[in-house]
């Protein structure tokens, strides 16, 4: 095997598939890069038995062929290689070397037979989304997925396509103290699907797409995986088996105050005063009173806050209650509208943010009982 490719293109290609490689698994083998060079380029394969993935680089094949490299190792170097063509020449007993302007290095490579090889959908449900469309409803849902082992089915998103009232596909995502829910109307949308995504692969769909924001992807789900590809680069993963919690039985039919509140002012007020709630629980209360929002928060032998915002508020004017602040902050972060609108009910009813002349997005986050505001 030998081919000749730019630093560049090399260095994309690796830290696309690098992250997937695994470096904890019993199987060796997966802390590989596997490159196939070809008449066509160059392929680059990374696969950890959940999560695989491959991308083609622009290069000069002199000879066809394939070879492990390991992972670590490789994107070290690669990282370190100057800006220039670089040429991979497959040498005696498995000794891959790395040529670059008069210098070289040599790598101990492995034959590429025993890769565990990566699966393709082949018959499945297929859809095609806008690629900046599909990396902004992964964006709004998936920090609030659990990372608890505990509920592995929470592990994920649930995407469901099939039309209901005015959205025809949904990406939902909770972790048990709060759920985000981003939906969309897309012509020419058919098909009707409900599967777990497993928030790993999803995150790395959203670094590829964020890199490269241009066309659509393409989706394809069968009954045990899902599959994106995305100009040169393709993802395969496990999805979840189980059943996803009934978030419409979560989200609030109604709610007695309705607060308006630029989104800026609202998490920059919110970020100050999590800097001393971090010294008690994250907790901080919000009080609603005669046109003003008080954010507040207390923490033994370190101090207090009390943020105040100027706001217009619709229904009962005067509510109380208690969140973890960082959960009001994650959602406040993805929200690119001006304005938001938070909807409170009771003292310990759950607390609901939506964009104002934004997308089909509503955040819920469950309150916190505390002495303060239980009085």
């Amino acid at each position: 095997m030998e081919f000749v490719c730019s630093k560049k293109d090399l260095q994309a290609g690796v830290s696309i598939v690098e992250r997937i490689v695994s470096t904890r698994s019993t199987l060796p083998i997966v802390g590989n890069i596997l490159f196939e060079a070809s008449r066509g380029g160059l392929k680059l394969s990374a696969n950890n038995l959940e999560i695989g993935i491959e991308v083609n680089v622009a290069a000069k094949t002199i000879k066809e062929g394939s070879i492990l490299i390991p992972a670590k190792t490789l994107g070290e170097v690669v990282a370190k290689l100057p800006d220039s063509e670089t040429t991979f020449k497959l040498k005696d007993k498995g000794v891959i070397s790395i040529n670059y302007k008069k210098s070289n290095i040599n790598i101990h490579s492995l034959p590429a037979d025993e890769f565990p090889q990566l699966p393709h959908i082949k018959e499945g449900k297929s859809l095609n989304l806008d690629a900046k469309l599909f990396a902004e409803m992964i964006e709004h849902t998936i920090f609030a997925a659990s990372n608890s082992e505990d509920k592995h089915v929470l592990n994920g998103i649930l995407m469901e396509v099939g039309k209901q009232e005015t959205s025809n596909i949904r990406m939902v995502a909770t972790d048990g103290y709060r759920l985000a829910k981003r939906a969309e109307k897309v012509p020419g949308l058919d098909i009707s699907a409900n599967v777990i995504i497993p928030a790993r692969a999803l995150n790395e769909v959203l670094r590829i797409l964020q890199a490269d924001p241009e066309g659509q992807v393409k989706i394809t789900v069968s009954s045990d995986r899902i599959a994106f590809k995305h100009q040169e680069v393709y993802l395969v993963s496990r999805l979840i088996q189980g059943q996803f919690p009934d978030y419409k039985q979560v989200i609030p039919k109604g709610s007695e105050t309705k607060v308006s509140i630029e989104t800026q002012a609202f998490l920059s007020s919110a970020e100050r005063a999590a800097i001393i709630a971090a010294q008690s629980a994250n907790i901080v209360r919000i009080e609603v009173r005669a046109g003003q929002l008080k954010i507040l928060a207390t923490a033994p032998d370190v101090g207090s806050v009390e943020e105040v915002l100027e706001v217009e508020t619709k229904g009962k004017e005067r509510a109380q209650v208690a969140f973890n602040v960082r959960l009001l902050t994650d959602a406040l972060k993805v929200i690119e509208t001006e304005q938001i609108s938070l909807e409170l009910g009771e003292t310990l009813n759950p607390g609901l943010i939506r964009p104002v002349g934004g997308p089909d997005y509503i955040y819920i986050v469950m309150p916190i009982r505390t002495q303060e505001v239980a009085a």
